[in-house]
């Protein structure tokens, strides 16, 4: 049979499974029969400004404040809730095209974002650094589902971004980045907390013990963004701050903070909608997140309903890996980064992707990394074993050989491993519009399946 066909023949058996499901839930006390809802994911309720409001105690040590900003005052501190600790594992079908992205809690999340936030974390080496990629991810999603601001960017902004300006002031007088002491969970070792394992869910945090402004602009005239709404803070409960907005244009904003402290991050954003979160890691090769405090990225991912987390890495870890054993000890390494975040996110898709093409001298001769097409695909393997959705940039950028072409049209950097503006928006809009296309042919094949139910007939 042809691919189609037998995909054709998948969904058919899922229409009548379906009609089973509609009409005969519960009917029968010898046979069990499941409910469509059933195998629908369990999302987050909504979070509404009352609900913040309903309990004082911190989350950790951190407090994630969420405020209007046309009121400029922050509202009170979210409540408690309990994370499993293991993570809900979701089949890929393996009859599946392998560019098709299977990810039911996040299309379950869009099918209901005109009533509730629905978060993007997208976390990832240097190819994301200035919001490339997550931008174009962001904008075309918010086209759609609606939406607003730029989600979550850290106090400390060490490398500028396309879709925001940031500077810290002092006393009215601009200050370099250097006036406030910031940890990473990643990079240096010099740069890492003393006993302390909580950066928070940037894998950073910037530590204040003296008066300081965060001032932050959309740089709509670059990149369009919507506005956003509100503000939410994540600081520990030491730490005070104020807003100051611009309510006219919902462009720009300053936030002051005073105390002492630290400060996980600051996301500008909507109350419904999609918001998408861009978390460059330079250098890391995505091994880090089980070295962090779990329950920091738990309270988060739970309290901004987050739906998707994006991992893209392996590009960090590929010129070091010169054998079958560490191509392995690599791919075991990111399966235990995979159940630290799912675990933590219980009610969130995963999607990962993977590293990109890239090209290296061996014997002379310009060459795609000997072990990058294994790596490749032992990645896909393994995302599907976690109930993941596999992104293989290698195979859709054109396989083996294929950056050399892309740096010819402009499209990669002269190093073949880093790709340009032009081919980072390329990239960006590329998955935008395979998660736009996946979402209608899995939310149409199950509208359809409940449409063409035989009740009537099966009711007599």
């Amino acid at each position: 049979m042809k691919p189609h066909q037998i995909l054709l023949c998948i969904l058919s058996t899922f229409a009548v499974l379906a009609a089973v499901c509609v009409v005969g839930a519960g009917r029968s006390e010898l046979v069990r029969v499941p409910s469509i809802e059933s195998f629908l994911p369990d999302l987050p309720a909504r979070t509404t400004p009352d609900s913040l409001l309903a309990d004082d105690e911190p989350l950790v040590d951190t407090v994630l404040a969420v405020a209007d900003t046309l009121s400029a005052e922050p509202v009170g501190q979210p409540a408690m809730d309990s994370t499993p600790d293991q993570p809900k594992v979701v089949k890929l079908p393996e009859t599946l095209p392998q560019t098709t992205l299977f990810l039911p809690q996040f299309y379950a999340a869009l099918g209901k974002a005109d009533e509730q936030s629905v978060r993007i974390v997208h976390y990832g080496d240097s190819q994301i650094e200035e919001d490339r990629i997550s931008m174009i991810i962001r904008r075309r999603l918010q086209d759609r589902f609606g939406g607003g601001g730029i989600g979550l960017v850290p106090m400390v902004q060490t490398i500028p971004t396309y879709t925001a300006k940031q500077t810290l002031e002092q006393n009215g007088h601009e200050v370099p980045n250097s006036a406030i002491k910031r940890y990473v969970a990643y990079g240096p070792s010099s740069m890492r907390l003393k006993d302390d394992n909580r950066y928070g869910p940037m894998a950073q945090v910037a530590y204040i013990t003296e008066p300081i402004d965060v001032n932050i602009e959309l740089l709509r005239d670059r990149v369009p963004t919507y506005d956003y709404d509100r503000i939410r803070v994540l600081c520990t409960d030491s730490v005070r701050f104020t807003f100051v907005t611009d309510s006219a244009t919902h462009r720009s904003a300053i936030i002051h903070f005073e105390g002492e402290g630290y400060v996980y991050g600051i996301s500008l954003e909507t109350a419904t909608g999609v918001q998408v979160d861009n978390i460059p890691m330079r250098g890391a090769a995505g091994t880090n997140f089980t070295t962090m405090n779990k329950q920091m990225f738990a309270d988060y991912f739970r309290e901004t309903n987050t739906a998707l987390i994006i991992m893209q890495f392996g590009g960090n870890a590929m010129p070091s890996i010169r054998t079958k054993a560490g191509l392995d000890k690599y791919v075991l390494a990111m399966r235990q980064q995979i159940h630290f975040l799912m675990s933590a996110a219980p009610n969130a898709s995963l999607l990962f992707i993977g590293p990109s093409d890239m090209i290296t001298t061996v014997d002379g001769e310009q060459q795609t990394y000997p072990l990058l097409p294994q790596l490749d695909s032992a990645l896909t393997t393994m995302v599907a074993e976690e109930g993941g959705a596999y992104y293989s940039l290698f195979r859709l950028m054109g396989g083996a050989g294929s950056m050399i072409s892309w740096r010819d049209m402009g499209l990669a950097g002269d190093d073949m491993i880093h790709f340009t503006r032009a081919g980072a928006k390329k990239v960006g809009e590329m998955l935008a519009a395979q998660l736009l296309e996946d979402y209608d042919f899995f939310t149409e094949a199950l509208a359809d399946t409940i449409v063409q139910s035989p009740n009537d007939s099966i009711n007599e």
